[in-house]
């Protein structure tokens, strides 16, 4: 056994090719806990079999055994030439053992074993408490993601700008993994098999990030990508799919599918089989959604999808989807402007989602100062427990139900909140621009009321039981209470309101169409009310698309998503009135292009 490794150890040694990927360090030599290794085979002149083909099949996999006998199989990855890396991530400390299968006969069969050292690294990013997310070692996760073009940069400016991202409290650093819009090259070569400049210089950048403890959001493809062709059929998408889990599967990820997936034909079942080739072929089983123009929320149905990536600037579809769905929400800021990027940022906040900023916002130094900011007021508090808050007037609330709460005022006036039950809470103001602390007198009453300070809006109100969230952190090992499912009240004859137009029953897809909902019970509950529209025709198969949010104005059904000249579309308000209460109502048209 131990020839076998030395013999190996001399096949894994990293040669300095030119244009070679990033080489991580190798298994048999021994790794830390949740630090990435890998083994490198080279094949021989006459040794691949006749008619297999490096990129398109499955020449070698490598099942790791650890401590506890949890196996884990992972596939090798085809590193141009002539050469194969196996990538893996050891989850816990002590004696590992790998064992070979290839159509290569001189791997085929062998196996060994490696010594793994106990670390303090937290682990993976999973999800947690219905609708948060914690890491491996059951510790709370405190999303907060920046976009970055992995290889525009060069390789001295990326290190540059994750080294400040890292300094700055940022967790996650998002990105697109295949494009043809880079000024490194294109993914694919001529032949369709990957390029090896090109991943080289992507390895570069993600296992550096992933070396500062930064989660990477992965994004496998955007729009120009797509465009080529070279996803479009299962037997292009598989090999290519195995190849990136592979390749970057042994890193702390969490998948994100297409860029904007609803401006993608057929981009339901296409993502559907791409969550289905991510779970069969990454054995850690990271987190799976898709970036959206609007929201991937209506692709949970389809199973594969844990956690939902939602990019409108209205803050009413985060609203209401966090009433309507039980997953964890990533907004994605559409805000540069420091201003409008702030109050996105404490509104998204409110709602109880986690921020993902933009490249472009992050050129501003004040978006990345209110970012600073929010990561530490975000750490101070049980966010893996906070939840909306409805009880509140002149201001946007989340919070731990008598524990903390924390309340936004974007306009100056009173903010009033109203609690479950009396306790005695500390209070203080914070300015989101310049982290300013202005405290307040103890709270010890039912309900608390207080003008923004200087009559100024663009306030944070903080309210806490110190003492209490000290104790909790010695009592509860992650969640002090079970996470809210709502249950939607679906009877007409229950919900408050009603669909006035589009009126009639029938409608034309491409064509503006005006909506309108009427309300049926006027009362303290439905005195604010917040609309996210759909619209689906079940038969074509492309699941529901946002068409609207708010009360009134006009929506278009895309065209495109008609495969036929006529077909019922069956459109649905969801709603969520002043006290968080949810509806939802549907009505059936006859849609024509």
């Amino acid at each position: 056994m131990r020839s076998l490794a030395i013999a190996l150890l001399a096949l894994l040694a990293p040669a300095a090719v030119p244009g070679q990927a990033a080489s991580l360090p190798s298994c048999d030599a021994g790794v830390a806990k949740y630090s990435p290794c890998e083994l490198r085979f080279e094949w021989s002149e006459g040794e691949l079999p006749s008619g297999k083909s490096p990129f398109r099949d499955e020449l070698l996999n490598v099942a790791f055994r650890g401590p506890d006998a949890t196996t884990y199989l992972i596939r090798a990855f085809w590193d141009g030439g002539r050469t194969l890396r196996v990538r893996f991530t050891p989850n816990q400390a002590g004696t590992w053992t790998y064992r070979i299968t290839s159509v290569l006969k001189r791997f085929d069969n062998r196996q060994s074993t490696f010594a793994v050292a106990d670390d303090s690294a937290p682990g993976f990013v999973a999800v947690a408490n219905v609708r948060h997310w914690r890491t491996d070692n059951k510790q709370p996760h405190l999303w907060m993601s920046a976009e970055a073009p992995w290889i525009d940069l060069d390789d001295a400016a990326f290190r540059k700008w994750a080294d400040a991202r890292k300094s700055d409290g940022f967790t996650h650093i998002r990105g697109v993994l295949l494009t043809e819009n880079s000024h490194a090259g294109k993914p694919l070569s001529a032949n369709s098999e990957p390029d090896v400049a090109y991943f080289s210089a992507l390895d570069d950048r993600l296992l550096y990030a992933n070396g500062l403890g930064l989660t990477l959001d992965l994004i496998l493809a955007d729009g120009s990508f797509l465009k080529t062709g070279a996803m479009d059929t299962p037997q292009q998408r598989e090999p290519l799919v195995r190849y990136l889990v592979a390749r970057y599967g042994a890193l702390n990820v969490c998948w994100q599918g297409i860029e904007r997936f609803e401006d993608q034909p057929h981009a339901r079942p296409l993502l559907d089989d791409i969550g289905s080739l991510l779970g069969k072929y990454d054995s850690f089983q990271h987190p799976r959604s898709t970036d959206a123009r609007q929201t991937s929320s209506m692709l949970l149905r389809d199973s594969w999808e844990n956690y939902i990536v939602e990019a409108s600037a209205n803050p009413q579809l985060g609203d209401v989807e966090r009433q309507i769905t039980a997953a964890p929400q990533i907004h994605v800021i559409q805000g540069v402007e420091p201003d409008a990027f702030r109050h996105e940022l404490w509104v998204t906040t409110t709602n109880g989602e986690y921020p993902t900023m933009r490249f472009e916002a992050s050129q501003n130094p004040a978006n990345i100062q209110a970012m600073r900011l929010w990561f530490k007021i975000m750490s101070n508090v049980r966010h893996w427990e906070f939840e909306p808050f409805f009880d509140v007037d002149g201001a946007r609330c989340a919070g731990l139900d008598n524990v903390e709460y924390l309340l936004y005022a974007q306009q100056p006036g009173i903010v009033e909140i109203t609690f479950p039950e009396k306790h005695k809470y500390d209070a203080h103001w914070i300015n989101p621009v310049s982290g300013e602390t202005i405290e307040l007198k103890d709270v010890k009453q039912d309900a608390f009321s207080e003008q923004t300070p200087g009559g100024k809006g663009g306030w944070l109100l903080q309210l806490e039981r110190t003492g209490k969230k000290a104790s909790m952190l010695k009592s509860y090992r992650f969640e002090s209470v079970s996470a809210p499912i709502q249950e939607i009240e679906l009877d007409p004859a229950k919900v408050p309101f009603q669909i006035v137009e589009p009126a009639g029953q029938e409608m034309e897809a491409g064509k503006p169409a005006t909506y309108e909902i009427k309300i049926t019970r006027a009362n303290r509950a439905t005195r604010s009310m917040e609309y996210l529209w759909t619209g689906e025709i079940v038969a074509e198969g492309e699941g529901p698309r946002v068409l609207a949010l708010g009360a009134s104005g006009s929506f278009e059904f895309p065209a495109q998503l008609m495969k036929t000249r006529s077909a019922l579309l069956n459109v649905t308000v969801s709603a969520v009135n002043a006290v968080g209460k949810a509806y939802s109502i549907s009505k059936v048209y006859q849609i024509s292009r």
